[in-house]
């Protein structure tokens, strides 16, 4: 008998070996953003891989969203990093509207976080620093960045050949290479639970008014 794709999908397990993933939100501190750093933490140990990649969704002129996935290259008190090219589709979109929400999902952890702030670049040497601690193969690829499409996957290939014999030593960073900061104003903690009483937590900002304090409560599941 064939299946449907709603039957296929519906018959894949949710949450069967859910970990024990609850807080307790009075053991929270008033400020939610390095908790974040501390839950990226707890993933990799639970075996999550690559728990410091997020999904960042930014908004374009014409007022539709797009995402993409890349790795949060540091969290402080009060910001999230990561870079890329200002002159990217991102890049482009951040410095017409740096409105922008960022998502973590743990299935090893059972937990995720959603983020919303505002983006902005750094200054030219904070860029430089990031561009210099990544991996060679990185510097490389960062200057494989054109707009428009590709015509042949070998292009690219013989470019980052190209370049590879071109930079055997250093790889210069390129013009457009850009360190962002989010600044969050709102942060949401959520934990699963099999039954689907999930805990969930969030912080928010009274921004239209200046305010820096962050205010917490819990919401329904």
């Amino acid at each position: 008998m064939n299946e449907t794709m709603r039957g296929r999908l519906r018959s894949i397990p949710v949450f069967a070996n859910v970990p024990d993933a609850g807080f307790s939100e009075k053991d929270l501190p008033d400020n939610p953003v390095p908790v974040i750093g501390d839950w990226i933490l707890a993933a990799h140990a639970a075996g999550q891989p690559e728990p410091h990649a997020m999904s960042l969704c930014t908004v374009g002129p014409s007022g539709v969203p797009s995402s993409r996935v890349l790795l949060v290259k540091d969290i402080d008190d009060d910001h999230l990093y990561f870079a890329t090219p200002a002159d990217s589709r991102k890049g482009r979109e951040i410095a017409a509207n740096p409105h922008v929400s960022a998502h973590f999902y743990w299935p090893a952890a059972g937990r995720q976080v959603r983020v919303v702030g505002k983006a902005a670049g750094l200054e030219r040497a904070a860029s430089q620093a990031d561009f210099a601690e990544r991996g060679r193969g990185s510097r490389l690829a960062a200057h494989l960045h054109r707009p428009g499409p590709l015509g042949d996957r070998a292009d690219v290939l013989a470019e980052f050949a190209r370049l590879d014999s071109l930079h055997p030593e250093e790889v210069p960073c390129p013009p457009s290479w850009t360190l962002y900061a989010i600044t969050p104003t709102e942060v949401e903690f959520w934990a699963a639970s099999a039954d689907r009483v999930h805990h969930r937590v969030q912080y928010r900002r009274d921004t239209a008014t200046g305010g820096s304090a962050w205010h917490r409560r819990l919401l329904w599941p």
